[in-house]
């Protein structure tokens, strides 16, 4: 099942022609989630991947302490819109890498396109604990905090993996055609 998903995004996705459409959407989203983020985050208050990355309850503790009701409420706010921005971002990546992965054999082709769309699955699931430990300050769990942080890690490894692959395969020499 997961390899009929896969090679349906494969063939909907690693086309070069969306490449303009999901670098645009990527952009614009990134956009306006840093203007949200510019107006809505107050002074003191930590950004997106601090709030990922806290690992302990208590630090999660420290961290809503700092921001204060405005800055929660600020974060629920960007964890929404940051759903769109994974939709963006992992559309983006995945439509870049699977254009560039179109020359090489279909199988390995397929696993590394995998790569952004797992994180992107990851980012989904981290920001929807996100959102459930903010709208429950009261009942921090150290165990969903650190689970949290793990998922977010993963991730962003992953788009880091993700990066690396894109600028391997954009700047690596093409092979010699006869």
């Amino acid at each position: 099942m997961y390899r009929k998903i896969l090679d349906f995004l494969f063939q909907l996705i690693a086309v070069r022609q969306y490449l303009i459409f999901t670098g645009m959407f990527f952009v614009l989203t990134a956009l306006c989630l840093y203007i949200l983020d510019v107006q809505l985050r107050p002074q003191g208050c930590g950004d997106m991947i601090s709030l990922e990355l806290l690992f302990t309850k208590s630090a999660m503790s420290d961290f809503l302490g700092s921001c204060g009701e405005d800055g929660v409420r600020a974060h629920l706010i960007l964890l929404w819109v940051d759903y769109i921005f994974v939709i963006a971002y992992v559309g983006f990546m995945a439509n870049l890498l699977g254009s560039l992965l179109r020359k090489i054999h279909y199988e390995r082709a397929l696993t590394l396109f995998s790569i952004p769309i797992i994180a992107g699955v990851l980012d989904f699931i981290e920001n929807t604990l996100l959102l459930y430990q903010l709208q429950n300050i009261d009942k921090l769990s150290g165990a969903l905090v650190f689970i949290t942080s793990i998922i977010a890690l993963v991730k962003l490894i992953l788009i880091v993996i993700a990066i690396v692959l894109i600028l391997y395969f954009l700047f690596s020499k093409k092979p010699a055609q006869s």
